[in-house]
Order: structure tokens, then sequence, then C-alpha cells
């Protein structure tokens, strides 16, 4: 392998990538180097690696940097790190790209612009790594599984107040979101009134209720989940759906005759751990497979790309799959940036402020990268959200699924 050309070859399939950030490190310690005691086993001024003749810092024919001075430990770790994510210079050149110019790092790279960004599948896991070590940290509720939690008058008005203000964040919702909303609003403020009407209990008599509820809660879920052993019970009529009081909310099972017994059984199983730690098990199941479903939803993507732009010459998979790795990576870096920002804007504005970026992120791809014009650019955010749409939904009822079934352990 010989040209000029080479390296830049190398870095696009990944091979160099480290290696040109080695050099542009070594060039910067000229001033600190500690040479080694052990010798490069080819002639001085050809690689250590290949023995090729080099004619610069970086070997061009298998991009390892021609340096052998004794590095500080630090820089062991530093590798690591950089093999992992990417740190040095490429990141902090791609994020802003990335963030604030739609499409010019995509384009970009399918145009052979490269060595200067992070590799699209490194840039996403990126992403995902830290959205997913910041998502882990955030604690959804639940408890042990000997305190269940009780409402006792100062958590009522605490509610009661957070239903207040929730009400009044509904304004910043889009109208489609803004009904089940406020239905959801509605029917916790019925329960808190329920509540606040009842005499208060002593602290044994709250454990005690909570600790009946949820017992027949989970008795409830095993006799629709496992009618047969419930041999007792008055079977439901053809065609009636199994229904499951959930302290105010009812879940519906569908016909679950058709579903082996011992998947039912493990279903059941899940859901006993989920009540009984109240939720905590089901979120860290979530909270596992969400990664692995998101990843699984990006050749998916990339197929909906290549469906409609199956007339265009000289587009491959691939074009769409980078595409793809780009914009899921923005995603995640969005999430990210308007979490921190939903702290001084609330969440209803933070909730308009992603689908407003995040579709005009999308507009701007087919306009930059795929050179359509506005209308048809337009037209096309529109369809792959709703399509888009379906199939996180699809996706959040196949993680919910797996949770449950997860949860038992």
């Amino acid at each position: 392998m010989s040209g000029g050309d080479t390296v830049t070859d190398a870095v696009i399939g990944g091979a160099a990538e480290g290696g040109v950030g080695d050099a542009i490190h070594a060039s910067k310690r000229k001033k600190n180097q500690h040479f080694s005691m052990f010798k490069s086993p080819t002639p001085d001024g050809d690689c250590s690696n290949c023995g090729t003749r080099l004619s610069g810092p970086v070997c061009h024919s298998c991009g390892q940097t021609s340096d052998t001075f004794h590095r500080p430990v630090w820089d062991l770790f530093m590798d690591v790190v950089d093999g992992l994510l990417g740190l040095e210079g490429r990141l902090w050149r791609t994020l802003p790209a990335l963030m604030f110019r739609p499409g010019a790092v995509t384009k970009a790279y399918l145009s052979g612009v490269r060595a200067r960004y992070v590799m699209p599948f490194r840039l996403y896991l990126t992403a995902s790594l830290v959205f997913f070590l910041a998502f882990s940290m955030v604690n959804a509720g639940g408890g042990d599984d000997a305190t269940p939690v009780v409402m006792d008058e100062a958590a009522i008005e605490a509610s009661q107040a957070g239903l207040e203000e929730a009400r009044e964040d509904l304004e910043a919702l889009p109208p489609a979101l803004r009904g089940p909303a406020l239905a959801g609003i509605e029917n916790a403020e019925a329960n808190l009134a329920e509540a606040a009407e009842e005499e208060p209990l002593t602290d044994e008599e709250m454990l005690q209720r909570a600790l009946e509820d949820r017992e027949g809660m989970k008795d409830n879920i095993r006799r629709a989940l496992l009618p047969e052993d419930y041999p007792d019970e008055e079977p439901a009529a053809e065609g009636e759906v199994e229904t499951v009081d959930m302290d105010g909310w009812t879940m519906s099972f569908g016909d679950v005759s058709g579903m082996p017994y011992w998947a039912r059984e493990r279903l059941a199983d899940g859901a006993d751990r989920i009540v009984d730690t109240q939720g905590e098990a089901l979120w860290n199941a979530m909270k596992t497979w969400a990664p692995r479903l998101l990843f699984a939803l990006l050749p998916i993507y990339a197929l909906f790309l290549a469906v409609t732009h199956f007339y265009k010459k000289g587009l491959f998979f691939y074009d769409h799959l980078v595409v793809s790795l780009h914009f899921h990576a923005f995603l995640f870096f969005q999430f990210l940036l308007l979490g921190v920002i939903s702290l001084a804007i609330g969440p209803g504005w933070a909730i308009l402020a992603f689908l407003l970026w995040s579709n005009y992120y999308l507009y701007r791809i087919h306009r930059s990268v795929y050179d359509h014009g506005r209308i048809s650019s337009f037209l096309r955010t529109l369809f792959l959200d709703f399509i888009y749409m379906i199939v996180l939904t699809f996706g959040f009822v196949i993680l919910l699924f797996i949770g449950v079934f997860t949860a038992a352990g």
C-alpha cells in the first residue's frame, strides 16, 4: 500500500484513527520526550510495526506513529478513553457542528471529509453511553420490599401542589399531548380528593392498608394471567377482555389464552416483583433493555430513509445508516442538553423545544444531505415522524413486555 492518500483511506476504515490522534499529541510533546531503552527492531527511519520507510510522523502504510519515546503512565489511561470515546480533538470539532449545523457533519463524512470528525458509530456509542449513564442516575421512585408508600396529610398536600403546577404547564404542551396529560391529572386529583376525605389513620393502619392493597393487586393480576390456577373462578365470557384494577387505573391483558403457561407464569412473577418494589424492578429492567432496543432501531430508521429514496442513484444503505447514526446521536445529546435546560424553563417548554428542534434538524438533513426542496423536505419530515412514531410505540410496548418478563430476575 503506498501513495499520499493512504492515511486518509486508513482513517476512513477506522484502522488509523487512533494513530493520527497519537501523531498530533506526539508533535505537541517534542520538548518533553523521554526516549525508551527499548529500541525499534527496524532501522532508523523505518516504521517499527511494518518496516515501511517513513515520510512523516505517521506511517502511510499501517497508520502507526513513528515516536519511540517513553510516555507518562497517564497516557495509557488516555489511550483507553480515546479508544472508547474518541475524546481528543475530533469530538470537540464534531459536537458543535452536529448540534447546530444540521446535516453538515453527515454531508462532510459522506463526501470524504472524515479524519477531522468522530466516526459515526463511535459518535453514536459515545452519545448513548453518556445519555444512559445520566439516565441511570434518575430514580423513578419505588421502594424496598418491606416499606410500602403511604399517603399522609402532608403527602396529599404536596401532591396536590404538584398537580396544580402540572396544570399550569399544560399550555406549553402540543394539543396532541395536552388531552392525555389532562386526563391523567384529573384522575390523580380525584384519587387525592378521595384520600383527603377519609378519616386520618395511624401509621400502623396505613401500613396495613397498603399491604392489603398490594396483595389484592398481585392476586388480581395472577387471576387474569393464570386462570388455570383458580378453577373455582367463573371464566370470562367469549370475547371478553380480562382487566385488573390498578389503584384507579385499569390494565388489560387482552386474550392470554394463546400464550404458553410458562410465559404467563413468568409475567405474573414479574408483576409480583414490580408491585412489591413499587415499580422499581420494572424501571431497572427497562433501563437495562432500552439501549439494546434503541440500537435495533438504527437500521430500521435507515431502512425508512432507503425506501423513501429508492429512486435516487448513487445512494446506498450505508449512506442512510450514517444519517441514522448521526441523527440518533444528535437526539441523545439533545435529550441531555434539554434535560439541563428544563430545570430553568420547565418540562413543558423543554418538550416543545425538543419537538421543534428535532423536526427542524430532520428537515435540514433532507435539505443539505439529500438535496431536496423545501416542500419535499417538509413532507418527508412529516412522513418519517408518523412512521417512526408508530415504530416507537411498538418498541415501547415491547420494552414494557420485556421489562415485566425479566423483572422477576
